[in-house]
């Protein structure tokens, strides 16, 4: 499936299973780490789910404030997985 995306919208925040994903944290552990308050960026919850700024998580992650876009963010995230698969 091809996802189009307008390059100009800042995505802002990001969930916590992309989160985890980027941090090498597994979501189990993601969770009790952000129950317990030691999760390694500040958390919102909104309504049931967590949500991360993705200002924080870059932060959390050494990278410095940078122009990302949403899809390059989440290929990481794949490939931090250990999936190279991509969408044609």
């Amino acid at each position: 499936m091809n996802r189009h995306r307008d390059e100009s919208v800042a995505f802002s925040a990001v969930g916590m299973r992309m989160a985890a994903d980027a941090l090498s944290l597994g979501l189990s552990t993601a969770y009790k780490r952000a129950r317990s308050g030691e999760f390694p960026c500040p958390l919102r919850k909104v309504g049931r789910r967590y949500v991360v700024q993705l200002t924080d998580l870059m932060r959390a992650l050494g990278i410095q404030d940078v122009h990302v876009h949403y899809d390059d963010f989440e290929a990481g995230a794949r490939i931090a997985r250990g999936r190279s698969d991509t969408w044609c």
